[in-house]
């Protein structure tokens, strides 16, 4: 392409804004030159279905969840998020935090379309430039490395699906180099201090007159050193409505008194199926949870094979059912850890989860054989190469369009099927 053709800003529907430039063309003939990445982009093919596999997995796993006896409660969960949770931009997505989630993704779009480039020069195929692509001038929601299209067309299927397998395979990469080093910092979270860790108090309640504050830690009742706050409080207390306890509990490095908290009366077990009260004690208000479940939860968030579905289906940001305390570092619990990396623990954890998130997420995505995707581009590439010149690209074309439109059936059924669920049967 000559210098006179090149168009350094390009402008879309008076809202897209394009940005090209020729810069990064060396580094990545570079970094295409290098031993590695001819074989690395073999994994990268490897990778892909890999990837597709996965997401498959989850979705059948959500599918199977709404039909099953629970369906209800996890349509009723997912409907309760709002549908903009099924994007994954940050800002539009209220889960999603504005700046890890756009650091996060900005560097998921660049090394995506980084290593199609790489791969693309490691196979001797042109690039002609890359660039961002921005919305309202300001917001980047994509990248692009614009490769010789002749040159990727005319090249064996072999080296075309490698090019096009490279970027979600990246993705897949960084995202599980990621989670293993956000692993590794919660690894080094403990509770900051022994006793009973409370995460709400009830307004107008015993504990909230007295000052108990949620991320408060209760570390002894009437002087006794307690670990759990259900064995002072809970069905088998001695206590009664009208006695008083008195709080020695840990706040922001001090240790704080409070006294004569005064129980009332009373929180009931009651039998569902008969409607009968099994047992009732005296309350003062608060939720609380026992250090022994503060540590469990961190031997369960850094157990990756335990449950993999933690790290997609619990974010952060989001406290509801299975997940509450389910992720250590999240906003409501990480002040009840410490850690050797002190105030930064927190922050380096939330960086590295989100991208983790939203390069999984970008390469199981990607990874689909939905067309335009490079996911339905390799599928394509894979048809007419098992069609051995048997199959015409029209016919090729047909395979891949019917695949992409079941797939897309498939998403749309688990992404509407919650809102139907609820409003259609209550």
């Amino acid at each position: 392409m000559g210098q006179e053709s090149f168009k350094r800003f390009e402008l879309h529907y008076g809202v897209v804004l394009m940005l090209r430039t020729r810069r990064f063309l060396n580094a990545m003939d570079r970094m295409g030159r290098s031993r590695i990445s001819r074989p690395m982009s073999w994994v990268m093919l490897y990778l892909m279905p890999v990837s597709a596999a996965v997401a498959f997995f989850i979705f059948i796993s959500v599918f199977r969840g709404l039909v099953s006896s629970r369906g209800p409660q996890i349509a009723q969960n997912i409907v309760s998020l709002g549908p903009l949770v099924n994007l994954g931009i940050p800002g539009l997505n209220p889960y999603i935090p504005i700046l890890y989630g756009w650091i996060a993704l900005v560097i998921g779009m660049i090394v995506h379309e980084g290593a199609h480039g790489v791969i693309a020069r490691s196979l001797g195929i042109p690039v002609k430039n890359s660039g961002l692509i921005l919305l309202f001038f300001v917001i980047p929601i994509g990248a692009f490395v614009d490769i010789e299209e002749s040159a990727i067309k005319q090249a064996p299927k072999r080296h075309s699906a490698r090019v096009l397998a490279a970027g979600a395979g990246t993705n897949l990469v960084l995202a599980v180099f990621c989670l293993l080093l956000l692993v590794g910092v919660v690894s080094t979270m403990s509770p900051a201090v022994s006793g009973a860790a409370i995460t709400a108090v009830g307004q107008g309640t015993p504990a909230y007159i007295q000052g108990v504050h949620p991320g408060d830690v209760v570390t002894a009742v009437d002087g006794k050193p307690i670990t759990n706050l259900d064995t002072i409080l809970g069905p088998n207390t001695n206590l009664t409505a009208g006695q008083t306890i008195n709080f020695t509990v840990y706040r922001h490095g001090q240790t704080i008194e409070i006294d004569n908290i005064r129980l009332v009366c009373c929180t009931k077990i009651i039998d569902t199926s008969t409607n009968q009260t099994l047992a009732s004690y005296p309350y003062i208000g608060v939720d609380s949870v026992s250090e022994a479940n503060l540590r469990s939860a961190v031997s369960r968030y850094t157990n990756v094979f335990g449950n993999p579905l933690l790290y997609i289906g619990c974010i952060p940001t989001l406290n509801i059912g299975n997940c509450q305390q389910a992720v250590p570092f999240s906003n409501s619990d990480s002040i009840f850890y410490a850690s050797p990396l002190g105030s930064a623990m927190v922050p380096i954890a939330d960086l590295l989860y989100w991208l983790f998130f939203l390069n999984f997420n970008l390469a199981i995505f990607n990874s689909l054989p939905i067309f335009p995707l490079d996911g339905g581009q390799a599928f394509g590439v894979g048809v007419e190469a098992l069609g051995r010149g048997r199959l015409s690209e029209a016919g090729t074309m047909r395979i891949t369009m019917g695949a992409t439109i079941a797939v897309l059936i498939f998403l749309l059924v688990i992404i509407v099927g919650p809102y139907f669920y609820v409003y259609a049967f209550g």
